[in-house]
């Protein structure tokens, strides 16, 4: 009898265990990425001559470096922040993105770039053996979506600079924008900040044609 009972208490204990271990693992978080922008439409072909001086410039390869975008520290992870008041921050629960962010926001300008820019070559590490290119430093502080007032407000300010060891500004750029965020969601917060970007390349592009 007794030990009929140790088998019943401890077969109980083992179910117990297995129980309490599944109510204790979370699922896997919702990973977030930024929208991918619209697919480019291809333009319209149209022959025109050149004169040979204009051909050779026109076909010149231009090159173009952009550097890892620079956000707060704060926003260096993984971790879809928010900010709930003038001095907290707060996390959307379930949820992640699917590179940290500041590698999620430099490979996304690198990709509109090079549609504003189809002529160039946008590299987001060092372009090659290129010395004559030029490099693109973008700052964005702060990125927060400021939930209470439903917008993602930024500071942005962009340079590019020439090649050499002591490089000089040749355009710079810039600006403050609040951004409506909708819907009130992880994806609506990732959408402003794709428009954010947007903007950007194309203050760059523009500056640099």
């Amino acid at each position: 009898m007794t030990t009929l009972r140790r088998l019943v208490v401890s077969h109980g204990l083992v179910l117990w265990a297995l129980a309490l271990g599944a109510c204790s693992t979370a699922p896997p978080p919702t990973l977030l990425s930024l929208p991918l922008p619209p697919a480019p439409e291809a333009p319209a072909t149209k022959m025109v001559a050149l004169p040979a001086s204009a051909a050779s410039a026109a076909s010149a390869p231009r090159f173009l470096t952009l550097r890892r975008v620079n956000i707060p520290e704060y926003l260096q992870t993984d971790a879809v922040r928010y900010r709930n008041a003038d001095s907290t921050l707060a996390e959307w629960p379930g949820t992640a993105w699917a590179e940290r962010l500041e590698v999620g926001l430099t490979n996304q300008l690198a990709l509109l770039l090079r549609q504003a820019l189809p002529s160039w070559t946008v590299c987001d590490s060092h372009c090659p053996s290129m010395p004559t290119g030029q490099v693109l430093i973008v700052n964005i502080a702060p990125l927060d979506y400021v939930r209470n007032a439903g917008q993602l407000r930024a500071d942005v300010s962009w340079r590019i600079t020439g090649p050499g060891s002591t490089p000089t500004p040749v355009h710079v750029g810039g600006g403050s924008s609040s951004t409506p965020v909708s819907p009130d969601t992880p994806v609506g917060q990732a959408a402003a900040m794709s428009q954010l970007l947007n903007q950007v390349a194309k203050d760059v592009a523009s500056a640099v044609r």
